[in-house]
C-alpha cells in the first residue's frame, strides 16, 4: 500500500510541472488541472433529522455531532444517516476502493457490532457495499466500496447513505447500553476516503502596481471556499514564503485568491517564480506553480490596491483582539469596546467602505442596506479603490443611528455576539452610542489592520449582571481563527461589588482602596469557546471600597488603642506580632477582594484574641525575690495578692503601686 501511495504521490508532483510564461510585463495564466486527488471528505453538520454535508478541511471539524444506532426494526434496514454534497472538479475517478470511516463509542457493553451497508451515489450512478463489522468499546469502523471509473463534472451529486441491516449485536450488554455514532470533532477522522478530481488551480497574470505585484490564482471547486483558508495555504515567491494576508473573492465556480506582494527595496525586473501549496488536511498536498516576466514600475502606479470582481469573503482567515474598559458610575454601566482585526475580514471591511453607494451589489451583502448618507458621497469616491473620510463617516452614522443597526454589523457583519460585545440587546442600551472607525493611516482595500471603538452604556438594575461572555458566534465557516481578549471592570469609590463568578475561564478580583477591579484575559493559545464572568453589584454602602477601607482602619485604630491601654502594666510583644500578622492578613485580604462582612468579622476576631493575649501576657513588674539585687534595698508585701515589691525611696509617707495586682500601697 506504501508503494501504491508513494506513486500517486510522484505522478501527481509530474502533473505540478511549472507553466513558464512569455515576455513582457508578465506570463501567459496557466491552468493546472490536477486530476484525481487522494483525499478525505469529512463529515459535518447534523445527519439525523436532516442531511450532512463534506468538507476537506480538517480545520473546519469544530462541531462534534452524535447520533444513536438503536436495536429497534431488527427484522428490518434502518438508515442511519445521509451525507450530500458535490464532485470538487472536472475530471476522471478512476476505478478502486474507498473507505467510508465512522467513529463511534459504546455505553453499557462490552463491545458491539452489526450488519452494515454503506451506498455511494456519484451523479446518478450507485454503488453499494455491505459489511459485518465488530469492535470494542470505541474507536472507528471502516466499510470498503468498489468504485467503478467514471468521468465526472464540478457539481455532479456526491450522496453516502449509511444503513444498519437488523439490530445492533451486544456483547455482553446491560439495560442502558447505546451505541453512538460520531462525527464532524476536532479529533475526528469521520468521512470518505476516495480518490476524486478536488479543484482545478488557475493562476493568473502578474499584476504590479507601484510597489506591489499582486498575483491572483483562481481555484475552481465546489469546495474552494473551504481550502482557500489561511490555516490550509501557502505562498512562496522564488522560494520564500509571502507574509502578506491574501484577498479571497467569489467567482461562479469558486474562489479568487489574491496575493500582494510588496517589492522588497533593491528588487529589480526579471523572472519572478509563484509557487502555491494547498494542505487542507494531513497528507494531502496539492501544489501548483507559474514563472511571471515581471516588469517593476509598470502598472498605475497609484497603489490603489487590487481591482475586486466581486465581494471578498470573510473565511480566509482573520484575527481579533479585543479590549473591554467598564465603568461603573452610579447606576449606569459605561462600556468602552474596541476592536483591533486584521486578515479577510479587514479586506471585507475596507471593500464595503470602498463600496457604499455601489447600486450593483448583490441583494445579500450585507453592504446594500446602508442607504443613509449615500447623498453625500461624490461619484468619484465610490469604487475608486481609496476609502475617503466621508465613506467612513456613512458607516459610522448607520451604526450609531439605531442599536440594532450597530447589532446587526457586529452579528451578521463580523460574526460575533453583539450582545456579548455590547453587553446588552439593543433594546436595553442606555443613551447615545459612539462608533469610531480607525484605518490607521491606511485607506487601501488591502489587507492592513483597522480598529472599531464602540461605547455604550447600559443600566444598573440590581442583580447579577454579565461582564464577559463567548463573543465569537458558532459558524459553518470560520471568520476568526485567532482571538485574544483583554477586559477591565472598575468601580468608583462609593460603588462596591458583591461578587464575581466565572464559569470556564480564570479571571483576577483586587481591591485598591478608591476602586474594585475585575480583569479578565486570554491569548490565542488559551482562548475557551465557551465561558461568562458575571459581577453583582453590591447593595450596602459599607462594600463600598473607600468606605469599607475607612471603617477598616477605624476599626484597626480603636483596637490598638485598647490593647495597649489595657496593656500599660504587662508585655506588650506578644500582643504587638498578633495585632502586625493580623493587620497585614486583612490588607491582603481586603485588596484580594474578600467581602467586608468577612474583613469586618475578621477584624472583631483581631480584637477579642487580642484581649486572651493580653491576659495570658506577663506582667511587667512581676519578678522574683531571687531577682533582686544582693543589696540592702526594702521590700514590701502587698496584702492583697503577696507580690515583692522594691520600694525606691526612704520618703515617708510614701505611695507606690503594687506590681502584682495594681493595688496602692502606703507606707508611713
Amino acid at each position: 500500500m506504501r508503494r501504491v501511495s508513494m506513486t500517486i504521490l510522484a505522478i501527481m508532483c509530474l502533473m505540478m510541472v511549472p507553466y513558464n510564461g512569455i515576455e513582457n510585463s508578465s506570463a501567459a495564466s496557466g491552468t493546472m488541472h490536477q486530476g484525481a486527488v487522494e483525499h478525505t471528505l469529512f463529515f459535518i453538520g447534523d445527519a439525523d433529522a436532516t442531511t450532512g454535508s463534506f468538507t476537506p478541511s480538517k480545520t473546519l471539524l469544530t462541531d462534534l455531532q452524535e447520533l444513536e444506532a438503536t436495536s429497534e426494526g431488527a427484522a428490518s434496514r434502518t438508515e442511519l444517516y445521509v451525507f450530500e454534497q458535490t464532485i470538487g472538479a472536472d475530471g476522471t475517478i478512476p476505478s478502486g476502493t474507498w473507505t467510508h470511516r465512522i467513529n463511534y463509542v459504546v455505553e453499557g457493553a462490552s463491545n458491539v457490532g452489526g450488519n452494515w451497508s454503506t451506498e455511494i451515489i456519484i451523479g446518478g450512478i450507485s454503488f453499494l457495499s455491505g459489511e459485518f463489522a465488530f469492535g470494542g468499546r470505541g474507536g472507528s469502523y471502516d466499510f470498503p466500496v468498489e468504485i467503478d471509473e467514471i468521468q465526472v463534472n464540478q457539481g455532479d451529486t456526491l450522496k453516502l447513505i449509511f444503513y444498519l441491516e437488523g439490530g445492533v449485536i451486544w456483547n455482553s450488554p446491560d439495560d442502558n447500553s447505546e451505541l453512538y455514532l460520531t462525527w464532524g470533532g476536532p479529533e475526528s477522522d469521520a468521512g470518505l476516503t476516495m480518490n476524486s478530481p478536488l479543484v482545478t488551480i488557475d493562476m493568473q497574470d502578474a499584476n504590479p502596481d507601484g510597489d506591489v505585484v499582486y498575483f491572483p490564482i483562481r481555484l475552481h471547486s465546489d469546495y474552494a471556499a473551504d481550502l482557500a483558508d489561511l490555516q490550509n495555504m501557502e505562498a512562496r515567491i522564488n522560494g520564500i514564503i509571502t507574509e502578506d494576508v491574501p484577498f479571497i473573492s467569489t467567482t461562479t465556480s469558486g474562489v479568487e485568491i489574491v496575493y500582494p506582494w510588496s517589492i522588497p527595496a533593491g528588487s529589480s525586473s526579471g523572472t519572478y517564480s509563484m509557487n502555491f501549496t494547498l494542505n487542507p488536511q494531513e497528507g494531502v498536498t496539492i501544489q501548483a506553480q507559474l514563472e511571471h516576466q515581471i516588469e517593476l514600475g509598470e502598472g498605475s502606479g497609484d497603489g490603489g490596491g487590487w481591482n475586486f470582481g466581486t465581494e471578498p469573503v470573510r473565511t480566509g482567515g482573520s484575527t481579533l483582539d479585543l479590549e473591554l474598559e467598564l465603568r461603573q458610575s452610579g447606576d449606569r454601566l459605561e462600556r468602552s469596546s474596541t476592536l483591533t482585526i486584521d486578515g479577510a475580514v479587514t479586506v471585507w471591511m475596507r471593500w464595503g467602505l470602498d463600496n457604499i453607494g455601489n447600486d450593483t451589489l448583490d441583494s445579500t451583502s450585507w453592504w446594500r442596506e446602508i442607504s443613509a448618507g449615500q447623498s453625500s458621497l461624490i461619484d468619484s469616491e465610490i469604487q475608486d479603490g481609496e476609502i475617503s473620510d466621508a465613506e467612513i463617516k456613512v458607516l459610522e452614522n448607520h451604526l450609531i443611528s439605531s442599536p440594532r443597526n450597530l447589532a446587526d454589523f457586529l452579528d451578521r457583519g463580523l460574526a460575533l455576539d453583539s450582545t456579548a460585545i455590547l453587553g446588552a440587546t439593543p433594546f436595553d442600551i442606555e443613551g447615545a452610542i459612539n462608533v469610531d472607525i480607525d484605518l490607521r493611516d491606511s485607506y487601501g482595500v488591502k489587507s492592513s489592520s483597522l480598529q472599531i471603538r464602540i461605547q455604550t452604556a447600559t443600566i444598573l438594575d440590581g442583580g447579577e449582571i454579565t461582564m464577559i461572555e463567548s463573543f465569537v458566534r458558532s459558524q459553518s465557516k470560520t471568520y476568526w481563527t485567532g482571538v485574544t481578549l483583554d477586559a477591565h471592570l472598575s468601580t468608583n469609590p462609593t460603588q462596591g461589588i458583591a461578587g464575581v463568578y466565572g464559569d470556564g475561564i480564570d479571571y483576577s478580583y483586587l481591591r485598591y482602596g478608591i476602586s474594585e477591579n475585575v480583569h479578565v484575559s486570554f491569548g490565542e493559545d488559551d482562548r475557551n469557546e465557551d465561558f461568562r464572568v458575571t459581577i453583582t453589584p453590591a447593595n450596602s454602602i459599607t462594600d463600598a471600597p473607600l468606605v469599607g477601607l475607612i471603617l477598616l482602619l477605624i476599626g484597626m485604630t480603636l483596637t490598638l488603642m485598647l490593647i495597649f491601654k489595657i496593656t500599660k502594666n504587662r508585655m506588650r510583644i506578644p500582643v504587638t506580632i498578633w495585632l502586625t500578622v493580623m493587620g497585614a492578613t486583612v490588607s491582603i485580604l481586603y485588596i484580594y477582594g474578600v467581602q467586608m462582612n468577612l474583613l469586618f468579622g475578621a477584624e472583631g476576631g483581631t480584637f477579642i484574641m487580642g484581649l486572651l493575649i493580653v491576659f495570658a501576657s506577663p506582667k511587667k513588674g512581676s519578678i522574683d525575690i531571687s531577682d533582686v539585687p544582693d543589696r540592702d534595698i526594702p521590700i514590701i508585701d502587698c496584702p492583697k495578692c503577696n507580690q515583692a515589691n522594691p520600694v525606691p525611696s526612704d520618703t515617708r509617707p510614701l505611695r507606690l503601686k503594687c506590681g502584682g495586682c495594681g493595688r496602692t500601697l502606703l507606707i508611713e
